[in-house]
């Protein structure tokens, strides 16, 4: 199947339809009374002085609102040492925070991703399928199971759930990358010169924003840069084959501090370009 090269913004083809999104007030405390020409400014002896801080510190709105909640984030770093562990914390935590439909969202990624980390791919979609409307519609779920569907071979059903991801939700250049990347590697595994060509314009629009507007020229974005490299790999040709293999060289000298053919300690770089030189003969 050939898909149309021109994503991102300004483009009028095919798109998914906005999914509803469910929002959810947020409650927060009233803002504390100024003091400002209260009795107290200005003549308030040491012992007021601190109970006035001490009213500031336990009252201040900006102070009340912050809420780490450290046991999703543990369990989010766990889980790529420990994804069985984190699916397990998962789990307890889903009713937690049933309540806390934000939080209670990101619990439900953290699940999804666990499986799919432990290889469970059916097991990710099928849970990913059974949320609510809202929860589905939620953009880390929507990555989650376009993932999912990926890694199980299913990529006319990824493809339009990345298109809209990318589509919808690249405001911030982070979420651009992301999904741009996602959407531009299914692009590249589904094969075609039209998929090639779409793909590699995403990532040139990417590297092009990383290096501050610079067209045709390198960034400091590893993913970008590999993932670049990557498509000119498997698009073929001498041409592409050469400017992959400048890609990583450059990659390669930028780990090793600036030595040309130097090994560098990124194992990732080292096996790409060594698997590269194999296809080149």
């Amino acid at each position: 199947m050939i898909i149309t090269p021109h994503y991102g913004k300004g483009h009028h083809g095919r798109q998914m339809p906005l999914p509803y999104i469910q929002s959810y007030p947020v409650s927060y405390p009233s803002d504390t009374p100024s003091i400002q020409g209260s009795p107290y400014s200005g003549s308030a002896d040491n012992s007021e002085r601190r109970q006035l801080s001490q009213y500031r510190t336990q009252y201040s709105p900006a102070h009340s609102r912050v809420q780490a909640y450290h046991d999703i984030n543990d369990a989010f770093n766990l889980m790529k040492s420990n994804p069985g562990r984190a699916l397990d914390e998962a789990e307890t935590l889903l009713k937690k925070y049933e309540g806390n439909p934000k939080q209670y969202a990101r619990v439900v990624q953290l699940k999804a991703r666990s499986l799919f980390l432990l290889g469970d791919f059916d097991g990710c979609i099928g849970y990913l399928n059974s949320l609510s409307e809202d929860l589905g519609n939620n953009k880390g779920v929507i990555m989650a199971k376009g993932r999912a569907l990926q890694a199980r071979g299913h990529l006319m059903e990824a493809l339009p759930l990345f298109q809209h991801l990318y589509e919808k939700y690249s405001g911030s250049f982070n979420d651009e990358k992301n999904n741009g990347l996602a959407l531009g590697r299914l692009l590249q595994s589904m094969g075609g010169t039209g998929n090639h060509i779409a793909a590699l314009n995403i990532f040139t629009r990417l590297r092009t924003r990383a290096a501050k507007g610079q067209v045709d020229t390198p960034c400091d974005d590893k993913e970008i840069e590999l993932a670049l490299g990557r498509l000119h790999q498997a698009m073929g040709g001498t041409h592409n084959l050469r400017a992959a293999l400048n890609i990583y060289i450059r990659l390669r000298t930028q780990a090793a501090q600036g030595q040309v053919d130097i090994p560098c300690n990124d194992k990732d770089i080292e096996l790409t370009l060594g698997r590269h030189l194999q296809i080149m003969g």
